[in-house]
């Protein structure tokens, strides 16, 4: 049986090289960004101008061609130093599947740069975990598609220079008259809000009301009416990544935690001699260890050209927890001080908290794992 858990010299080399750059570049300027609530572009560009954009584009884009995996270990690297999940790739790749040589020319090369960010709107004041129920309509008109309606709960709505924007071209069809369609975010008729988010704040967080917004139809992305399959493949990939961001979001704090216990004392002795402190972080480490495996065997499929529906879906529900335990549990190790903004524990919590919504709920993945287990026939909603 041919089971091998190493990683190629190559991707060894590419998580040396990651996590140098995060140790010298992020980490002692990450915390300093989120508390003013500014996005470091300095950061984000010097990231594309070391290759660490856009990994899975195509080179004739100025990207790597990179595999799933390679991906994952860019995530769990850059989390570990408390950076964003990188969204741009994510949503660049739905152009680099389906969008027109037009699109791909014009927007990948700046993605992988670190000169744009795409982002996705999909999420509406009405319609969260139930994609299929939004209720933006798109109309045909010429050449040109009027776009019309609200998204909301949208992350980097002044960052973000486009958004890849679900809206439904044939209301009759539910899902399967969705599309996708690329709207930048100085069109005319786009009006952004701001919504004051618990985390994630080196991104803006908030809204999007489209007042007949006229697209040209080039901006189209692949075929009328297939968006929402689209958009479901990439979820796949996306809450496999998020997973692991997870897992790198609470390995930092494990790593840091270990180090402190070892060095304060309580009563006279190193608090890491304490058996209550002990099984916490042991606790943490394999639940961590099963999380972790569970995210890149997922990717180890994608890259195999597996269908990865089931198992992004447990990875969605059940990696958020596991990490939001780790990290909470490092905080009570420290005590007083993990209560204090002056530790990343905090920050971390409010990261990984954000991350059990984001992509579809617990609720919701676990229901699509029931789907794929038990079958179609057995959805509560229908």
């Amino acid at each position: 049986m041919g089971l091998d858990f190493d990683f190629s010299e190559e991707q060894e080399l590419f998580r040396r090289t990651i996590r140098e750059f995060a140790r010298k570049e992020i980490a002692p300027r990450v915390r300093g960004y989120e508390r003013k609530r500014e996005f470091p572009w300095e950061i984000y560009r010097k990231m594309g101008q070391n290759g660490l954009l856009g990994l899975r584009f195509p080179r004739e884009y100025g990207g790597q061609d990179a595999d799933a995996v390679t991906m994952g270990i860019l995530v769990e690297e850059l989390a570990r130093v408390g950076w964003q999940i990188p969204l741009g790739d994510i949503m660049g790749e739905i152009l680099a599947l389906h969008g027109s040589e037009e699109l791909k020319s014009e927007w990948l090369p700046p993605l992988a740069k670190g000169e744009k960010i795409l982002g996705v709107a999909n999420t509406e004041p009405s319609a969260g975990s139930d994609a299929a129920a939004i209720i933006t309509r798109a109309v045909r008109q010429g050449e040109h598609y009027v776009l019309k309606g609200e998204k909301q709960y949208i992350t980097g709505i002044n960052e973000c220079a486009a958004y890849c924007v679900l809206a439904k071209t044939d209301p009759d069809k539910g899902s399967k008259g969705v599309s996708m369609f690329l709207v930048e975010m100085n069109r005319p008729g786009v009006e952004k809000y701001d919504l004051d988010a618990l985390g994630w704040r080196l991104f803006s967080f908030g809204g999007i009301v489209l007042k007949d917004v006229k697209i040209p139809a080039t901006n189209l992305i692949g075929e009328e009416n297939r968006g929402f399959t689209y958009v479901m493949e990439t979820f796949d990939l996306m809450r496999t990544l998020l997973g692991i961001w997870c897992v790198g979001m609470a390995e930092g704090a494990l790593d840091e935690n270990i180090e402190y216990v070892k060095q304060r004392s309580a009563f006279g002795r190193l608090i890491a001699k304490f058996e209550s402190v002990q099984s916490r972080i042991v606790d943490g480490y394999t639940r961590l260890e099963a999380a972790r495996l569970l995210c890149y065997r997922t990717l180890w499929l994608k890259d195999k050209g597996h269908k990865i529906t089931k198992d992004s879906a447990m990875i969605k529900w059940y990696t958020p927890e596991v990490a939001f335990d780790v990290v909470n549990d490092c905080l009570q190790n420290r005590g007083a001080i993990g209560f204090t903004t002056e530790c990343m524990d905090e920050y971390r919590l409010r990261e990984i908290r954000g991350a059990m919504i984001g992509d579809g709920t617990a609720d919701i993945n676990k229901i699509i794992v029931a789907r794929e287990l038990l079958g179609r026939e057995f959805l509560p909603y229908r």
